[in-house]
């Protein structure tokens, strides 16, 4: 979603808009719905922009719904993402800066754009992958397959022995963190 500047008043600005999922898709590899993470419908974003000369605060509402595949029983299922960021909108600045510059906090809220036009879509789009669990998981107690027969042990108990422990590691069975 694009923005003009001038039409940013200083008291603020109320929005609500619909992101393409495909873009997200795309940046993750494709279209393909046999990937374990496929956003299913638009992303849901509400915005509140204010204005202070050519700064920019946008605070931002998204909801995402993504099909994923369970890391432990590799069953499908849904899982809606919500990120609430805030974010400084500045001018791109014409210096290029030093090789290495340490960022302060200020820096990692900050965001720049070109001209007299704000496009949010790209900020819009990394919000939400960041949102994304490093380990997407159908629910806290799920128990996964068996390592031995491969049956998903949420649904069923497997008859497998018990596995014998490596000699080499014997000593931690035991071992407990307090």
């Amino acid at each position: 979603m694009k923005f003009q500047l001038e039409d940013i008043p200083p008291e603020g600005r109320e929005e609500s808009f619909t992101e393409d999922e495909s873009l997200l898709n795309n940046r993750l590899g494709g279209e393909t719905t046999n990937t374990a993470l496929h956003f299913s419908d638009p992303i849901q974003v509400r915005v509140e922009l204010f204005r202070s000369g050519r700064v920019v605060l946008a605070t931002s509402r998204i909801e995402a719904r993504v099909n994923c595949i369970c890391a432990r029983c590799l069953e499908p299922f849904a899982l809606t993402l919500t990120s609430q960021f805030q974010v400084s909108l500045k001018p791109k600045p014409d210096f290029t800066p030093p090789e290495e510059v340490e960022l302060s906090r200020e820096d990692l809220e900050t965001d720049f754009y070109e001209g007299e036009e704000i496009n949010l879509s790209p900020l819009v789009q990394d919000q939400v992958l960041l949102t994304v669990p490093p380990k997407l998981v159908c629910r806290e107690d799920c128990r996964g397959l068996c390592q031995g027969c491969g049956r998903n042990l949420n649904r069923e108990t497997c008859q497998c022995p018990e596995r014998k422990v490596d000699p080499r590691l014997e000593a931690l069975r035991n071992f407990r963190v307090h």
